[in-house]
């Protein structure tokens, strides 16, 4: 297929490319390498260094063959969306809208959206599915929602057929390429840094209806994730989806669990501290994955310990890099 990943020189984005390339597929990446970075682009990918919020980039982007697009390009960080909301929806809403609007005008039919959890914002059931409410509570999740609004309404008009690929934690590293944001987020690299900086790991609340009384959530394999947005453009080339999917391990682990087993895969034997709740933070969030399972003939493959085996891996070999 020839493949168009927007954002395709960051994280999610660059392990998608390099799997696609790796499948065999024609992968063209559009990026502005604003938090992406160009050594995460594989070899022998097209590179076209564009600001999607500009329409007539957008439509510039299609000059070449598609056969999907796959876009990944966001902003993600929730505590910024509150303080810049209008950036979160000219990234998040306002460049989906510009680029499904030229893949419309080009005749491009398949479209895989990057979406997330913040959709559903206080989670209803456990664990979520994706007829469960939508109510995001934070301009990131509405900024995301919107997105996925956007596409149903060009399957009506344009008889787009898309999917929204719904997910948690992201995390794990592959053939070179990680978290190498301008910022940290998510658990799994705060460790990281606190393993740098040789700073006890900080858990916010341990008296959550749990066991272990730290909250729950999910945790997926960043290759995992990027296998799934190549399943879902083989599955959309095969037939209409024009739905959103959850990917989840439909069981997830405590706060509790992710440090004791990063100390026991780092060796960092950091020291756990508690401190209190933060404000909104559910007990447990955790994603069915029974309808990824039915129309993407997907499921998570990597367990916790590997994932963070991974991500620590490439930590080390991004250390000595920026030595």
């Amino acid at each position: 297929m020839n493949m168009l990943i927007i954002g395709g020189a960051g994280y999610i984005g660059g392990v998608t490319a390099h799997l696609a390339k790796k499948a065999g597929h024609t992968v063209t990446i559009v990026d502005d390498l604003s938090t992406g970075n160009d050594y995460n682009i594989p070899a022998g990918a097209t590179f076209i260094n564009a600001d999607i919020r500009r329409r007539d980039a957008a439509r510039n982007i299609f000059a070449l063959p598609c056969d999907a697009v796959i876009h990944l390009a966001a902003r993600i960080l929730v505590p910024e969306s509150m303080q810049q909301p209008y950036t979160y929806f000219d990234t998040n809403t306002h460049g989906v809208l510009n680029v499904v609007d030229a893949a419309a005008t080009a005749g491009v039919k398949n479209y895989i959206l990057s979406s997330t959890a913040a959709v559903y914002g206080a989670p209803v059931h456990i664990p979520l599915q994706e007829s469960d409410p939508t109510s995001p509570v934070n301009p990131y999740g509405a900024s995301k929602l919107l997105a996925e609004q956007l596409l149903a309404s060009y399957a009506i008009t344009h008889h787009l057929n898309w999917v929204a690929l719904r997910y948690f934690n992201v995390a794990g590293a592959y053939d070179g390429v990680g978290t190498d944001y301008p910022f940290v987020s998510h658990i799994i690299p705060s460790f990281l840094e606190q393993m740098r900086s040789k700073k006890p790991i900080r858990i916010n609340g341990n008296d959550y209806d749990t066991p272990d009384g730290t909250a729950i959530r999910d945790y997926v394999h960043v290759v995992d994730i990027a296998r799934a947005h190549l399943l879902a453009a083989e599955k959309l080339g095969a037939g209409t989806i024009c739905q959103p999917i959850n990917l989840g391990s439909h069981n997830g682990f405590s706060v509790k669990q992710v440090a004791e087993t990063f100390n026991k895969v780092t060796g960092a034997d950091l020291p756990i501290e508690y401190h209190p709740r933060r404000a909104g933070d559910p007990p447990k969030l955790i994603a069915s994955n029974e309808r990824a399972k039915k129309l993407l003939d997907w499921q998570p493959e990597y367990e916790l310990e590997t994932i963070i085996r991974d991500h620590y891996q490439w930590f080390k070999t991004q250390s000595r890099r920026k030595r």
